[in-house]
């Protein structure tokens, strides 16, 4: 097996989660580097993983055959398109870009180049959000109905960060910037949305922010299922990280993921608790364990792609997906005055 020599682009908040899931990986990637135009976060990130740090990432592109880019989303296009374009396999946080136009420039770089091209959506490929998808589809509990997901979050701190809270940097709100979380395990799930049927509403909460803080949303797939996201960077206080709800005809599905501790403050070091519960007649406990915010099972079906050929679940395409979900049900919002 190749070991694929690694560069770490962007060291911010998120980056300790990643380098938690290389550190497991070792036997497979190599971290070169770690770079940022901040040069005490380059050199912070670098040393967790005994790497050297950059302050410019184009500096080391001839010594990595991989990247792993965590950059605010106005540089997501830019940055991937110099790594697509010097050949590196590029594994880029969410979303893909900010507007469709980007996200094609991406595929089609990515295509031209003969890499692999994978958008960092994590939830879809967690033990849990897997077991839950099984248990629907096993037919045990009869046709599903309804999904609902639940994000619960209180990030004012984290929103006052000068790119966070532009729209234009951002590419929207939270439903824009993290709804995608359930949105990606949810199409993952229910297949093909009817075009045009999603519609949302957004509000300020108290964050302060060009873009809405809490939005819902409401849409239906092609088979039937109706879904519904509702999701807060404006909570009091986080009870619950996240819910989500799959409604079969003889059955509720309930998985919920919440830290234990302070995560804006522990960040990659909170621990979690995750619990999958199944209520018909009586309600019967699937999962409980500590499974939480961790990348490794993205970051493996990245290196298992990269070595076998194969094309990530969430590659160039299946992002782009979503994010034409969401601009369209923008549009519509901005039609109806609904939105912030």
């Amino acid at each position: 097996m190749i070991k694929h020599k690694i560069g770490i682009i962007g060291c911010g908040w998120f980056a300790p989660f990643h380098v938690n899931a290389l550190r497991q990986l070792s036997d497979r990637v190599e971290v070169v580097w770690a770079a940022d135009p901040d040069s005490e976060r380059a050199a912070s990130v670098a040393a967790s993983i005994g790497a050297r740090p950059l302050a410019d990432y184009r500096a080391g592109l001839d010594e990595v055959d991989t990247v792993d880019i965590l950059v605010p989303h106005h540089l997501h296009h830019p940055i991937a398109m110099d790594c697509l374009k010097a050949g590196k396999h590029v594994l880029l946080e969410k979303p893909i870009a900010r507007t469709l136009r980007e996200a094609d420039d991406l595929i089609a770089a990515a295509e031209r180049s003969h890499t692999t091209f994978m958008v960092a959506l994590p939830h879809r490929y967690r033990p849990s959000i897997r077991l839950l998808k099984q248990a629907i589809e096993s037919g045990e509990y009869g046709r599903l109905f309804m999904l609902d997901a639940m994000m619960d979050e209180s990030l004012q701190a984290y929103t006052t960060v000068d790119w966070i809270s532009r729209k234009d940097t951002l590419g929207g709100g939270v439903f824009f910037s993290s709804s995608p979380h359930m949105l990606d395990p949810m199409l993952w799930i229910g297949g093909d949305v009817i075009p045009g049927s999603c519609a949302m509403v957004g509000a300020r909460g108290g964050v302060s922010m060009e873009g809405e803080d809490t939005a819902f949303s409401v849409f239906k797939f092609t088979s039937g299922v109706i879904a519904a996201t509702r999701h807060t960077w404006a909570s009091p206080r986080s009870q619950t990280w996240y819910t989500l709800i799959a409604t079969c005809q003889r059955a509720r599905l309930t998985l919920t993921t919440t830290p234990r501790g302070d995560l804006v403050r522990e960040g990659a070091s909170c621990l979690w608790h995750t619990r999958l519960t199944v209520s018909g007649e009586a309600e019967r406990v699937l999962l409980d364990n500590d499974e939480g915010l961790d990348v490794i099972y993205e970051m493996t079906h990245f290196l298992d792609c990269i070595d076998s050929g194969a094309t990530p679940a969430t590659d160039g395409r299946a992002a782009r997906k979503i994010i034409e979900l969401v601009l369209s049900a923008y549009a519509d919002a901005e039609r109806r005055a609904s939105n912030v």
